[in-house]
């Protein structure tokens, strides 16, 4: 890949991230003189006709120009393979920076969400959702601001059946708890995976992580917030708030707009910059937002004696749980039973996704049959030849009729049985003359004829021995398709019964043609004794002895088996040249 050049004009000159669908090179465009990066799409999604066909439905939606969102230029084709061209990226991945430097200050850590948010609020006001939003689609600047990549771009991977499944992991620790119950992508939750990244920044480590995706997605269902302040000490309690409000499990509890979430982010940035406390909105009124407590970092202060003391605590909640007239372990079922419902509400999400949904059968009738499994390939339809019939008025192959009908429905993954023309019941018998029996089937064939029996022999040495001299019907006579026809194939009497090609009962494995040399001597001293070999798929054979001199043209007509024949040309038992003959290409000097 490196080195190459793509689609005319791309120049490749190194790769600079792998990921589960694409994999990130550097390039620059020779046309247009600028640097750009290439995402190659990866197997198996680039053989996937409906995965490939979303991503270049979705380029005009994720085309946003805006300071920070990436721009994407073009989806190009080069030699059967996907390649998504955009800028090229000014900064590192926010996931390589995190591993290596994270927890960051606050300062800085602001500045990068804020980056962020800015390009969100682009994406939002553009009208899509973002939908994967998390460090490995973002780019920190050298500004330490942050750029966003591939906006709405989850709607392809919806298209593939496997593309969800291989993003999943690094999608898991940012998806919001809506996204996880089987919910389209949305702004909202967009501005919760900002929270998990700030939370990340400030702390080095997710706020929801389990041993498997499926785990981390339960947990954002489940878990409580863990305490930022408690991980991370230095962080303002203001930047807390705004961290518990962006992950509250109920999208109408979050900020609507990364308008709001930037206006007070900001503000906190000035009040930090002045050496101020920073402060923030209180939040929405009825919000119930659940952190989970973290052990203090600081040696505790003394107690308030007006407080009731720990011991006094304990007894009330006793007191209470004495006074519940439902028992625990009853609690303890209905949890369960909860947990039980959520799975299943996810499950039963995930099936209305992959359910099969009806399409419309296009009109098929006049197509070939394989271009329309090419066209009914897009709505995930297959296409079967049922059979054939004659037609004075369609040409052969092309379909004559279909069942399913024309605007009928049909679920995805159904089958369209075709019948196509076999052409008129009256054809043109071919020329067979100089072909061998082998290649006189594959021109029968295309006219539905065929050889009648095996090959009659005529003594012939003005012919190449197997080739066909004589035929019966002769050329360009009227007879009805499935007739069959009689050939005379040239032989010397030195040829063994059942040597030349089609007077064998078993079947070849190697199609016999006709190999002929036609080569002129240069560069020679005199009369030299000349010596030509053949190889073809049956091994070598000597097909020439004489005495020649310059200028003289050796001319050679031989059958042979395989799809090429080499022809070595030795001079007093000297290699002088080697000619490769394939059939009906001329290359001989």
């Amino acid at each position: 890949m490196i080195g190459q050049t793509l689609a005319v004009k791309y120049e490749v000159s190194a790769q600079v991230a792998d990921g589960p669908i694409f994999t990130m090179f550097a390039a620059s465009d020779r046309l247009n003189g600028r640097n750009v990066g290439i995402r190659q799409v990866r197997m198996p999604f680039n053989a996937e006709p409906e995965f490939i066909n979303s991503l270049v439905g979705l380029l005009p939606e994720i085309q946003i120009n805006h300071p920070n969102v990436e721009s994407i230029y073009e989806i190009v084709e080069d030699s059967g393979q996907h390649y998504v061209i955009s800028e090229m990226p000014k900064g590192s991945l926010l996931t390589e920076r995190i591993k290596r430097f994270a927890p960051f200050t606050v300062p800085v850590s602001l500045a990068t969400v804020i980056g962020i948010l800015e390009g969100l609020d682009g994406i939002h006001m553009s009208g899509i959702a973002h939908g994967d939003v998390g460090p490995h689609n973002i780019i920190a600047t050298h500004d330490g601001s942050a750029k966003v990549q591939l906006p709405g771009i989850w709607k392809a991977y919806s298209s593939s059946r496997t593309a969800g499944v291989a993003v999943l992991n690094q999608m898991a620790p940012y998806l919001a708890p809506e996204v996880c119950t089987g919910q389209r992508p949305s702004m909202s939750s967009d501005l919760y995976s900002v929270g998990v990244i700030l939370f990340e920044l400030l702390t080095g480590r997710v706020p929801f992580a389990g041993e498997s995706a499926s785990a981390t997605t339960m947990r954002h269902l489940t878990s409580p917030v863990p305490s930022l302040r408690g991980i991370n000490a230095s962080v303002p309690s203001a930047v807390e708030s705004v961290v518990n409000k962006l992950l509250s499990k109920n999208p109408d509890q979050r900020y609507q707009t990364a308008k709001e979430v930037l206006s007070e982010l900001r503000t906190i940035t000035d009040q930090l910059r002045f050496g101020r406390v920073p402060t923030a909105k209180a939040p929405v009124a009825g919000e119930s937002l659940i952190v989970e407590p973290a052990k203090p970092l600081r040696t505790p202060k003394k107690e308030d004696p007006s407080k009731p003391s720990r011991e006094e605590i304990l007894e009330k909640r006793k007191q209470r749980r004495q006074e519940r007239d439902v028992p625990s372990w009853v609690m303890s079922i209905l949890g369960l039973c909860v947990l039980t419902i959520i799975g299943l509400g996810v499950c039963l999400v995930m099936y209305l996704e992959q359910k099969p949904r009806e399409v419309k059968v296009p009109n098929l009738k006049g197509l070939q049959s394989t271009m329309a499994s090419d066209q009914v390939k897009q709505l995930k339809l297959t296409v079967r030849v049922a059979g054939k019939e004659s037609n004075e008025r369609v040409e052969i192959g092309k379909i004559l009729r279909t069942s399913p009908e024309a605007g009928a429905m049909i679920r995805e993954g159904g089958t369209i049985n075709v019948w196509e023309s076999s052409g008129t019941k009256m054809v043109k018998v071919p020329d067979l003359t100089g072909m061998t029996a082998d290649e006189a089937k594959t021109a029968l064939l295309v006219e539905n004829l065929k050889l009648d029996g095996k090959p009659m022999r005529v003594t012939d040495y003005d012919h190449a021995a197997g080739s066909i001299v004589k035929q019966l019907p002769d050329p360009n006579e009227l007879i009805p398709r499935s007739s069959k026809i009689q050939i005379w194939i040239a032989a010397t009497p030195d040829d063994s019964e059942g040597s030349l090609p089609g007077e064998s009962d078993e079947a070849s494995t190697n199609m016999a043609h006709t190999f002929k040399l036609d080569y002129q001597l240069k560069k020679l001293d005199g009369r030299v004794d000349v010596r030509v070999e053949m190889e073809d798929a049956d091994g070598n054979k000597t097909v020439l002895t004489d005495r020649m001199e310059e200028g003289d043209r050796i001319k050679v007509q031989k059958v042979g088996h395989g799809e090429k024949a080499t022809f070595r040309i030795y001079c007093d038992e000297v290699l002088k040249d080697t000619v490769i003959v394939q059939p009906g290409v001329k290359k001989n000097p």
